[in-house]
């Protein structure tokens, strides 16, 4: 992908998660980018608007393991 269509995103993890984040990575051979990248993509096929709900960071909990 040309660089100018990449972005940035920085966020903090616990310790707790991103331990979990690394022995993910480390287990199956793969990037931090290349995991976080295809758990959005995984989101995309999701609707929250067919749902007919508002967006809730509480309801989202998603299990890498």
């Amino acid at each position: 992908m040309p660089r100018k269509e990449q972005g940035w995103i920085t966020f903090q993890l616990s310790l707790e998660e991103r331990q979990l984040l690394e022995q993910y990575c480390k287990q199956f051979q793969r990037t931090k980018t290349d995991v976080l990248r295809s758990l959005l993509r995984s989101l995309q096929g999701q609707s929250l608007k067919q749902q007919g709900k508002q967006f809730d960071s509480e309801e989202v909990d998603i299990d890498l393991l």
